[in-house]
């Protein structure tokens, strides 16, 4: 209900769901999610929930590990200058990080490179590269960038320094000239997890310096930046991610690193145990922000100073900077959300392309994340001036964007990037054929099916799974994120017991009951559902659950993700309104068709159908509540649950419709039809004392058909 999402409910073998429970020694909620995730062996699922550091892959098994490792050590022995040319996202930042720290503690002089997110772009470029080498530079060594820099590796050589390559991106069919190229998606590199974040290369790659340099295990001190960067990349929590992030976790919980936890105490954090979330929506945009409206490289600095007071210093300006950021963004997509509204153009295509003059282009994937949430469509924003369109797109699932874009290439200056996330350039002038064209790609591979939004359910609930011990278990399952989501469930036919908003009217609150189990449940952000429920309403709930914890009393919560009417009731709702389209007390019935639509109302009696005076008093009183002789109800369907609800009596779609009829023969009002479901109501504010229902030739007909359901007058 509060969108026309498709609910998509995983399958699983009911009768496998006993056995894997006893076997991996978990609750039947866990081993249904299991199931429904395809997990059903019980040593995988014991790996899965206690993953070790043991299980990470040797880093010499990545292509050019060892010629990358041998030359970063060749300079180190030699004393040459090392430049960690790094990406302005948290990704490059943390990579960058924990490799020019390490290099320090190496003893090497080394230096970092973040580009300006403005004036030169994503990636390498040829300015950088001269900035470099006038800095005396021996090696260059990339982070979360420079796979698709061809030309610009060529460049590098022609100065007379090296480049070692580390990155993660999609790779083009020609691949740079480097010393090393160290990346799991290069199509000849047999790495058995090919998924790390960019700053999950790094640390494979410092893991192989310390390996060859006899440094022992001195890698794991950076895994509380390896976490902040893996998670903010969004890449699967599967795999060498899923143990990288869980382990990187408890080190953030005392992390040695100034700078993270100066940020963590800057951000609210200091008490907190901090999870996914926090790291995905409090700590990486403040990380973020450097690089957005200012100098990225100031991240770096707060991730490697050893001095608390210049770590408090830059924590504040990230803090503000963050602040200014979430302004700035607002307002772009605001503009971009009244640019596709009002342009009917945007209604048939199925990637929405929109651009703006003077856009801050720090901040238009966010922007482009947002309004590919709100359509549901792939998004590319474009930040225009009056040489170059620089863009940053987000996709949804199905939709390869790198591939998209790469269809497109002829039109572009440049881009990069990966499956749902890239980043582009063109000359303003192409934007309209690079409209048409990433649209025609999009009509080629996408279906009308594919732009309804979908939301997995992994486990259709039962009263019984819903105890504290079984949802506690369920942060076994963590850390979330992509490709390892928090599970979510749906539960049929309950029944609306109580309802109201909180928060300023900006969520639903309610109480939710299955004959004697009832159970509460939060619905943020849809407060505005309200008007269209009604407590005894039978509906299908999908969520997540939580343990709320108040007064020292701990009790199990919904975390609604969806609210639909149920099926069940869906199902008499429609059988009442086919009913009263085909019934007709004036002309000629076909009575057996009549009573296989009674039938199909859960065989419902004829006696719950027919208004008697109460429910016309009832349904009267409720008209004169509005205060107004003009009323406008949207849903008649929802109005009668109000008017069962608030008069403790049996109404529905069918009874109400009569009602109205039979006031408008006598005389008390007027009705048109408002919608599918709704209605227009003029009141007569004329009729003065009691009304005769005999009156009413409707009236005694239903009353009539109430004592015999085969006479129909004619």
């Amino acid at each position: 209900m509060t969108n026309e999402k498709i609910w998509v409910l995983s399958k699983i073998n009911k009768n496998e769901v006993d056995e894997l429970a006893r076997k991996a020694g978990i609750s039947k909620l866990l081993a249904k999610i299991f199931l429904s995730r395809g997990m059903n062996d019980a040593e995988s699922i014991r790996q899965f929930l206690e993953p070790s550091m043991g299980e990470l892959h040797d880093p010499f098994l990545m292509k050019d590990m060892d010629k990358a490792a041998d030359r970063i050590i060749e300079a180190i022995n030699k004393k040459q200058k090392i430049i960690v040319y790094g990406d302005y996202d948290v990704d490059g930042i943390t990579g960058t990080s924990i490799l020019a720290d390490f290099l320090a503690r190496a003893g090497i002089s080394a230096d970092f490179y973040i580009p300006d997110r403005i004036e030169e772009g994503y990636g390498l470029s040829a300015g950088a590269i001269d900035k470099i080498k006038e800095q005396g530079a021996d090696l260059i060594v990339t982070v979360d960038c420079g796979v698709t820099a061809v030309d610009e590796v060529d460049y590098v050589s022609k100065l007379g320094m090296d480049i070692v390559i580390t990155d993660h991106h999609e790779c083009k069919p020609v691949l740079p000239k480097a010393c090393a190229l160290v990346n799991p998606h290069r199509p000849d590199c047999n790495y058995p997890f090919k998924e790390l974040a960019g700053v999950g290369v790094v640390y494979k790659l410092i893991t192989a310096l310390c390996l060859k340099m006899g440094l022992g295990d001195m890698y794991n001190r950076y895994l509380d930046l390896v976490a902040v960067g893996t998670v903010a990349d969004v890449v699967p929590l599967q795999g060498e991610n899923r143990v990288i992030v869980k382990h990187g976790l408890k080190t953030i919980e005392a992390t040695s690193n100034i700078g993270l936890k100066t940020l963590i105490e800057i951000s609210g954090l200091k008490e907190r145990k901090i999870d996914t979330w926090m790291l995905s929506f409090i700590i990486a945009p403040r990380i973020n922000a450097a690089g957005r409206i200012g100098d990225a490289g100031r991240a770096v600095k707060l991730l490697t100073t050893e001095n608390p007071q210049e770590a408090m210093t830059i924590a504040v300006q990230l803090n503000e900077e963050n602040r200014f950021r979430q302004e700035t963004e607002m307002e772009i997509f605001r503009q971009a959300t009244e640019i596709i509204e009002t342009d009917p153009s945007y209604r048939d295509e199925k990637v929405l392309v929109i651009s703006g003059k003077g856009w801050h282009h720090g901040v238009i994937g966010i922007v482009s994340s947002k309004i590919t949430e709100k359509y549901y469509k792939p998004s590319i924003l474009f930040s225009i001036d009056e040489e170059n369109a620089k863009g940053s797109g987000r996709s949804i699932e199905g939709f390869n964007l790198f591939k998209a874009l790469t269809h497109c290439q002829h039109l572009l200056d440049k881009f990069g990037g990966h499956e749902l996330a890239a980043g582009l350039s063109l000359n303003p002038s192409r934007l309209p054929d690079f409209r048409k064209s990433i649209n025609e790609y999009a009509d080629s591979v996408m279906k009308e099916e594919d732009l309804i939004p979908k939301l997995k359910i992994d486990v259709e609930l039962e009263a019984d799974d819903l105890n504290l011990d079984s949802v506690k278990e369920l942060e076994l399952l963590a850390p979330f994120g992509a490709s390892n989501p928090s599970p979510v469930f749906s539960y049929s036919s309950f029944i609306i017991k109580e309802m109201r908003t909180v928060g300023g009217d900006k969520h639903l609150k309610m109480k939710l009951a299955d004959g004697d189990f009832t159970v509460e449940a939060i619905g943020f952000n849809m407060g505005n559902l309200m008007d269209k429920l009604s407590c005894s309403y039978l509906v299908d709930v999908a969520c997540s659950l939580e343990i709320n914890c108040w007064n020292s009393s701990e009790k199990v919560q919904l975390n609604l993700k969806d609210i639909k009417l149920s099926r069940e009731l869906l199902e008499k709702n429609r059988c009442l309104y086919k009913l009263d389209k085909y019934i007709e007390f004036d002309g000629p019935n076909d009575y057996n068709k009549v009573n296989e639509i009674l039938k199909e109302i859960d065989n419902q009696s004829i006696e719950v159908l027919v208004p008697e005076r109460k429910d016309l008093v009832a349904v009267y009183q409720s008209l004169k509540s509005f205060g107004s002789n003009h009323i406008r109800i949207e849903d008649l369907f929802i109005f009668a649950a109000r008017i069962a609800e608030n008069y403790r009596l049996e109404m529905n779609y069918f009874k109400l419709k009569k009602c109205m009829e039979i006031f408008e023969e006598l005389n008390l009002l007027k009705i048109e039809p408002l919608g599918e479901y709704g209605m227009s109501i003029l009141i007569n504010e004329g009729i003065k004392g009691k009304t005769n229902l005999e009156g009413s030739v409707l009236y005694r007909k239903l009353q009539e058909w109430k004592k015999s359901s085969k006479v129909f007058y004619q």
